[in-house]
Order: C-alpha cells, then structure tokens, then sequence
C-alpha cells in the first residue's frame, strides 16, 4: 500500500476508528497521488480553465469544448487525456490497450460517440547495447494501442513518438480521446438532483469483475522496484476490445433511450480505483451517499476478497446511476438485447445498491458491513505539502554564432536525419487503423496535425495535435510553454483555429524538491502560453481536461527529463481550405515566418555543437501570437500551397519533411540560401512556420505578413531537381540528393 503514516494518522482522526481492511484499501486508492492530486492540485490550479467556449469544463471524466452549431443544433467535441505510464513499463501490451481503454470511456461516459485517439509515446535509447528490453517495449506498446483501438473500431488519428535515455526505465504513454455529441445530449459524472425525490440504484455493466489491477492506483503513485514485479504485474488490468465494441452499441441504444423518455442518469466509467472510486464519486458530486452491496457484484472468480472486489480495476466496466423504474429497461438492453452474459463468463448488468440521502459511503459483504465511512472523507482534497527547490535557469543567450564539435555541415545533415527522433514514424502510425470511421482528411504523417470530418453533410473539420519536447532538463517551463505553443502551432499549420488544450504532466517523484520545482515551473509555462496563445480576444485558450503521472523513476533515482505533453484541438471552418506540409510544384517561394535565435539546450543538434550558453529554445509569446493569426490568416483565404511548422530539428528537419513528405514521394526539391550563421538558420527550433506560396500569390502574402506586424524572411524556391540545396552567397554548404534523404530519413540504411 501507498499510505504513509501521516494518511493513516489523518484516517484515524478523520472516521474516529481504525479503519477496516476494505476501508484501508479504498483510503490507500482514494488518497493515492494517482486519484486525490493531493501533491499537485494547488500548483494545477494556476492554469487557465475557462472560456465562453466552454461546455464542461475540469472536474467531470472528460471536458467539453463546443465545436459548431448545424441546423440550429450545438455540436461539441468531448476529450479526455491520461496516462498509463507505470502498467506499461511492466506490461507494455495490455498497459497501453488498458491505457486507450480508459480515455475511451470518459468519452462515451459524457454521452459522446468517440471519432478518434492519439497518443504520445516516449521510449528509451538502447545505446550501449545493453538495454534490449527498451526496444521491446517500443515495439509492444506500439502493438497494444493498435490492439485496443483497431479491434474497437475508433481510429488511432496521431501523436508522437519521442525516444530519450531518461526513459529506458519509466516509458511513457499518454493517450487522449476525442468524441462529438450534442451539447443537450451531454450527460453528467454524477447522480442527478432528481434522486432527492425518487429512488435511484446504482447499476455495474460491463466485464465481470476480476482480481487484475488491484492496487492499480497506488502502484501508479510509486517509484518502479524490480524487487515487487510480480506485485506490479498484478496491478496491470487486462483489456479486451471485442467486449468493449459491444458495450458501446449497448450504450448507443441506452442513451438513445435515455432521450427519447427524457431520465435522469449520472454515468462514469471505472478506472482506477474501481467500484469504489466511480461509485463514491458519482455520489459526492451530486451529494448523495450510496449503499452498496458487493454479493450483488457478478464476479468472475468465486470467494473474492470483499476489498478485491471493491477496488479492482477489472477494465471495460462502467457505473450507471438511473431513477429504480428505470433500472430493468437498462438490464434489458445489456443483459438481453446485446446479451453480454453469452459473451463474456458472468459479464452484464447488475443493481449493485442504491443512492442514499445519507451522505454515507456504505458497503456489506455476506450481511457484514465492511465499510461505512462519510463519503466526503473518501473525497476529501488530501494534500501533500511538497517543497520546491529553485535553481538558476539562463534564459538569454549572448546571440554568438555557434560552431560544429567536429562533423562538416553536410555530415551532420544526413546524421540528424537518421536519428531515431528525426527520422519517419511510418513505421509505428502505420500499424494503427486511421480511418476506420471513413471520415478522416489528413492522415498521420501529411501534416501537423490530423484533420477529421466528424458531421456528416458538416464542411467544418476538426484538427488535432498531440506534442511534448526535450527541453525539461535545460529549462521546465519553456518545455511547458513550448508544448503548448508547438500544439498551436501545428493546429494551425492546417489551417485550423485553436479552441481547447488538454495536457499530461509527467515528472519524477514529487518529494524531490527539484522535481516537484520543475513540476511548479512546468504547470507555469503552460499557464504563459495558454493565456497568451489564445485565438478569442481576452480569453486564454481553455484546459479542459488533464493528467498529472508522477514517480516516474527507478528505484536507482534514475528519473524521467521533466515531460508535459499537450493536446491540441482546433477547428477548420471549411475542409477545403485545408493545407498538407508536402512541396507540390516547382516554381513556389519558401517564406519562413517568425526568426531563429542562437537557443540550442536540448535540441537534435545541441550533441554537435561547441555552446557557450545552456539556453533552451525560448518561447516568444508575443511574436508567436502573431505569426499564428498571420498563418491561419493566409491558410484559410487560400494563399499557402504548403505549411509546416519549425520545431524539434530545425528548419532543416522541416524542409526535409516537406519534400519527401508521408512516405518519401518527392516531388520537388528546394534551394535555400542562408546567412552569417548556418548553424542558428539550419537548427534553431524556435516557434516559426515555413509556407510554401506561388509566385502569383507573393507579394499579397508578404503585405499580409507585415500587416501582421511578423518577421519573416523568403529564403528558396522549390525546384525541379529533386535535391536539398543549401547555400550561402555563393557557396553551396550543402546538397542530398533524393535517394540519400529517403535512405537517411526513412532507416533504411539501419
């Protein structure tokens, strides 16, 4: 268990007793990092929640963003984003499928129909040869997203893929969903006021309840240890989508009903903690108690410990509270309409107890009452006063000209691209289904964000990024702000208008003071950029949903770089004005809006470089505003043949992915021409965009660039050798040929 002895003293105090088994397993879930924040809930509420956008915002299984009205009806996007960091490192396949399974179910759980997930993944390095169980775990972590999503038939739509040392420990994988529903049709995370005048029972649907992932939640709020695996490995849950994909049409046909006769319901999912926690929580939020009683829970396994089955994590199950009078027809639509029981051993519908005007949490187990505590005290906001230990960051750079350790200029340039993190993701996006709902326009790897059509008949697009980066180490609230900024930045690069973030914060182990520094500086970045970044005049650009995953460490302290990952979510008015990143034609001028800065701690090249100054790539919020408007400016009035955004890699990486593109189909090549310093021109990974734009559309796309009061620079032309020409003045620094840069990008060479 993961209660300290100040929780267990503050239990004592708080119920008046020692607690009982159940109670203490159900304390040790309920106040674990994992479920109660109590180590990060005061820095999270520095960040930007609100905005007249806003449906539903934090504190329910998923936010609510409103996304557009047709004929007269508001259509909303529903997005939930977790982690599933902890089971993945000790089962990669069924902690990545669980992972997908439970942003999947917040979703559905808000009355929404899922149109699609993405993830974010972060591996370690096996540089020395030694660590080859780093490589497994890329390649199982791979296999269980696309276990869960493929077979549920909700397309995996993107992500990332970001490979590091700090992570040959503690992979990371964090997974968002995104479904659309109406914005009458939203249902709530908690027993409706109508229970205070009829009786409402508390119904369990899905799989039958099973011992995996019993203490899923502590194990998710503690250092790794070798020593407790076969602990951990029982603490991982087991997924199974075949299920789940009949659960969804079970709860299409339920919600439909649930409209058309106009009831009441709460509805959550369980996740960690179980029947405990969705039960406690579906209650509090309403004011209500419940009474529960665990002889009536369908378990898989005879004689299960009464804590077992209320705090297991047993997947695809969820938690329903509706009005007594209803409770049959929700049997009937589970138990026989889409037959669960002949599906699955034990699986289905079951009452499991009832809403109470007693603000009790009350459980019996064989005519015993093993627990009977305030509910408020399961819920209570715990808290862990954590200390934050400051250190000096620089964050000016002396602008100086930076130089090579050793590689020629053109050496580097073909290194860089053969680099895990530079190279194409094909292989990892491409075993995933991204369109199995025949509805998405942009595919991973086209552009910077995926675009999807989610209405039919509906021109308006949806286009969604995931990002994260490697500055944490160097400077923690610059990898917060420049998440945000890059999840801007490639929504935009579509042509998309940004109207939601949500974000996963993952850090080391919170008693660390400067881990839980780099926590506090990482949640202000974010703040920053948030609130300067918006797209509607005064108002920050909303958080509406979000994780934090912490100990994310070994036993040996060997702790992840500091790692917030932002999603971010955008609307495109009208599909076709909609821009990929891939060169088209000879003959187009490159512009690149927005200026590079001698900034180089923790980019791809910093490794190659002689620096003085240990300056991560700074994020300019006032310039970056800027060149977003400028951009989404000149994207939607069709003024852009081609948009990329610059980040991780440079200028260089960017240009190289719009000539090859998704798979390396050229075709153009460029000619680019650089200044004093090639070094800061080629790899600086300050916010910026190139866009490619036809000679007819020049000079009306350099007056609406000054109108916007950006800086920008045109620097090549698309050309019909299909090469990457760099040059300065006269001299040619550079030049790859086609074949060199597919081999180089593209691994083969490996």
């Amino acid at each position: 268990m993961a209660l300290s002895k100040d929780d267990i003293d503050a239990i004592r105090s708080l119920i008046g007793r020692e607690p009982s088994i159940v109670e203490h397993h159900i304390f040790d879930t309920m106040w674990s990092e994992h479920c109660s924040y109590k180590s990060t809930k005061p820095v999270l509420k520095r960040l930007p929640t609100s905005g007249s956008e806003v449906a539903l915002g934090i504190g329910e299984d998923s936010g609510i963003i409103r996304f557009t009205k047709v004929n007269g009806k508001q259509y909303c996007l529903a997005v939930s984003h977790e982690s599933h960091n902890h089971p993945s490192q000790i089962l990669p396949v069924e902690g990545a499928a669980t992972g997908v399974g439970g942003v999947v179910r917040d979703v559905y759980c808000m009355g929404a129909d899922v149109i699609g997930v993405l993830n974010s993944l972060h591996f370690g390095i096996n540089r020395s040869g030694q660590d080859d169980i780093v490589e497994e775990i890329a390649e199982k972590v791979v296999l269980g997203v696309a276990d869960y999503g493929n077979p549920l038939g909700v397309p995996v739509l993107g992500g990332e893929t970001l490979y590091h040392e700090s992570y040959n420990d503690n992979c990371l994988v964090n997974v968002a969903a995104l479904g659309l529903l109406a914005e009458e049709d939203i249902i709530h995370s908690y027993v409706p006021k109508e229970a205070e005048f009829e009786p409402y029972d508390l119904i369990l649907f899905g799989k039958s309840t099973d011992a995996t992932g019993f203490g899923g939640a502590s194990f998710s709020s503690a250092t790794l240890d070798k020593e407790d695996e076969s602990t951990n490995i029982g603490a991982v849950q087991v997924h199974d989508p075949f299920l789940k994909r009949v659960l969804v049409e079970g709860i299409k046909t339920l919600m439909a009903i649930v409209k058309e006769q106009d009831v009441k319901i709460g509805f959550k999912d369980l996740g960690a903690g179980g029947i405990s926690c969705a039960a406690s929580e579906i209650a509090v939020s309403g004011g209500f108690g419940v009474r529960i009683d665990l002889d009536q829970v369908n378990c898989a396994i005879s004689n299960l410990a009464p804590e077992i089955i209320a705090c297991s994590e047993t997947q695809e199950r969820f938690c329903l509270a509706v009005p007594s009078s209803f409770s049959k027809t929700v049997l009937d639509v589970f138990n026989k309409q889409y037959a669960l029981p002949k599906l699955y051993p034990k699986s289905g519908a079951v009452v499991i107890g009832q809403v109470t005007k007693e603000k009790q949490f009350v459980m019996t187990y064989r005519s015993e009452t093993v627990c009977d505590l305030p509910v408020e005290s399961i819920t209570t906001e715990v808290s862990a006063n954590r200390e934050a230990r400051p250190r000096q960051i620089k964050r000016v750079s002396s602008g100086k000209p930076v130089s090579l350790k050793s590689e020629s200029l053109q050496s580097l340039c073909s290194m860089l691209l053969n680099e895990k993190n530079n190279s194409s993701k094909h292989e990892i996006y491409s075993f995933f289904d991204n369109a199995v709902r025949g509805n998405t326009v942009v595919y991973p790897g086209e552009a910077d964000a995926v675009v999807v059509l989610p209405i039919d008949g509906c021109k308006k697009a949806v286009a969604v990024s995931m990002d994260s980066n490697l500055y944490g180490e160097s400077d923690p609230f610059t990898s917060g702000a420049a998440a945000v900024a890059e999840s801007i930045r490639n929504v935009v690069a579509v042509g998309g208008k940004p109207i939601a973030l949500t974000d996963c914060l993952n850090y080391g182990n919170p008693e660390n003071p400067n881990v839980f520094f780099d926590f506090e500086k990482g949640v202000e970045g974010i703040a920053e950029a948030a609130t300067h970044l918006g797209f509607i005049s005064g108002e920050a650009l909303p958080i509406i949903s979000g994780n934090v995953s912490l100990y994310n460490e070994s036993k040996q302290g060997r702790a992840i770089i500091p790692s917030p990952v932002l999603l971010c979510v955008g609307k495109i008015e009208d599909v076709s004005t909609v821009v990929t990143m891939q060169l088209q034609s000879p003959g187009d001028y490159l512009i690149r809006v927005g200026l590079p800065y001698s900034e180089f701690a923790g980019t791809r090249v910093a490794p190659y470089l002689d620096v003085e100054d240990e300056v991560a790539p700074q994020v300019r919020f006032s310039d970056e505003a800027k060149q977003n408007q400028a951009v989404h400016d000149l994207i939607t009035r069709r003024k852009v043949t081609a948009c990329h955004d610059i980040s991780m890699g440079g200028l260089w990486l960017s240009v190289v992915e719009m000539v090859l593109g998704e798979r390396g189909r050229v075709n153009c090549g460029v000619a680019i021409e650089v200044k004093e310093d090639p070094i800061t021109d080629l790899f600086s990974e300050n916010g910026a965009y190139v866009i490619a734009v036809s000679s007819s559309h020049l000079e009306e796309v350099e007056r609406t660039l000054k109108g916007h009061a950006v800086d920008y620079q045109v620097f090549g032309k698309t050309t019909q050798e299909k090469s990457i020409e760099v040059r300065q003045a006269q001299d040619v620094l550079v030049k790859v040929e086609e074949t060199t840069l597919i081999a180089d990008w593209s691994q083969t060479r490996r």
